[in-house]
């Protein structure tokens, strides 16, 4: 598995994955007919309108395809508004390598923090970032795509607290 930047050559197959993990993952949270509806027209769109700006950071990891992407949105505190791995590789490291990829850039550009949202009812997720040392520091409801989802705000006081997890 290679990590490395997106290019925008890269957007197209980002909606794609994304398209495939949101209706893999959030089926117990948004109707069926929205997943196979509105949502693949809306993060296509999404996609090939998004603006990478210099101070952002959108990675990649590759095995011979694309199976996973971590969007950071740095404007201008680092907010990581999405981490997807594609289904059939989800538990093989996939998104703790591309977070920790994040947390390696952020440090070295001088960041000390970042946050994300995630759906209350993500378990899987909100495990995987308690693992890497995200903490809880909100709840809230949240208009996603036009339905109210509570989340919860997870934030990283200290991005090396990422890295020292995989230790």
């Amino acid at each position: 598995m290679k990590i490395r930047p997106a290019t925008r050559a890269d957007l197209q197959a980002i909606a794609a994955l994304h398209i495939e993990s949101c209706r893999d993952a959030y089926s117990h949270i948004f109707p069926a007919e929205f997943l196979e509806g509105r949502l693949p027209e809306n993060l296509r769109r999404h996609w090939s309108a998004v603006e990478i700006r210099n101070e952002d950071l959108v990675l990649i990891a590759v095995d011979n395809a694309l199976i996973g992407f971590v969007a950071v949105w740095c404007r201008p505190a680092p907010f990581i508004d999405n981490l997807h791995v594609r289904p059939s590789y989800r538990s093989k490291y996939v998104g703790t390598a591309l977070m920790a990829a994040v947390a390696e850039q952020l440090i070295s550009r001088g960041y000390k923090t970042a946050s994300l949202w995630v759906f209350e009812s993500n378990s899987r997720a909100l495990r995987f970032y308690e693992k890497l040392g995200g903490v809880e520091k909100e709840r809230a409801e949240r208009s996603v795509f036009g339905y109210d989802v509570m989340s919860r705000k997870i934030e990283w006081y200290d991005l090396t607290s990422i890295l020292d997890s995989m230790r």
